[in-house]
């Protein structure tokens, strides 16, 4: 089973890394932008289709850790609730939340 756990961790990580993208690329689209609305519109182009490109992958992941997690709780069999809860949390819970967190905090600096 430790493989099987492995593959979550790895997903979770994978799935980081495209928080990780998105929140820098929309950094840098941000950047490319001055205050007035004029700026490099090629750029701008650019890095929002990483940041699209990002996000799509980080949900194809996410649907993936999620039918993984499924799959695993077929097979094992968890005594309670709550350790069922504390498996979930790095592969399928915590991603989404810090996409989330990240898109908030850049939305409140900028």
């Amino acid at each position: 089973m430790t493989t099987l756990r492995r593959l979550k961790l790895l997903l979770s990580a994978a799935e980081l890394v495209c928080v990780a993208a998105s929140l820098t690329a929309a950094w840098q689209a941000h950047a490319s932008m001055e205050m007035s609305g004029l700026g490099d519109l090629d750029r701008f182009a650019f890095w929002n289709s990483i940041i699209a490109l990002s996000l799509m992958l980080f949900f194809l992941l996410w649907v993936a850790a999620v039918l993984l997690a499924l799959f695993a709780r077929q097979r094992e069999h968890f005594g309670s609730a709550a350790r069922y809860w504390k498996h979930l949390v790095p592969d399928v819970l915590l991603p989404p939340v810090l996409l989330a967190a990240g898109w908030l905090a850049f939305v409140v600096l900028q």
